[in-house]
């Protein structure tokens, strides 16, 4: 039984097809885990800006509770300055 040109060509085209598959196939599994592997690298930022931002609020706070103090001092000790010297 003899195989014609088109027969030949079709299980060609065939074939590449199957191969052209299976690349794919490998390039969406490799896609997959690269999607995991940002989706961890996310996480891990964000836990870091996490703990950025609490240590940043942390120092603002002292910041500001020192800026107040002398502020207030700044108000204080001339009116008890003047209130001495009455």
């Amino acid at each position: 039984m003899a195989t014609s040109p088109l027969e030949i060509r079709m299980a060609h085209l065939e074939g590449a097809f199957e191969q052209n598959s299976a690349r794919l196939g490998g390039i969406e599994e490799r896609l997959g885990r690269m999607e995991d592997r940002f989706g961890r690298l996310e996480d891990k930022i964000d836990i870091r800006i996490d703990s950025l931002r609490s240590e940043l609020l942390i120092r603002m706070d002292r910041q500001f509770y020192w800026i107040l103090s002398l502020v207030v001092l700044s108000i204080l000790v001339p009116i008890f300055l003047r209130l001495l010297s009455v």
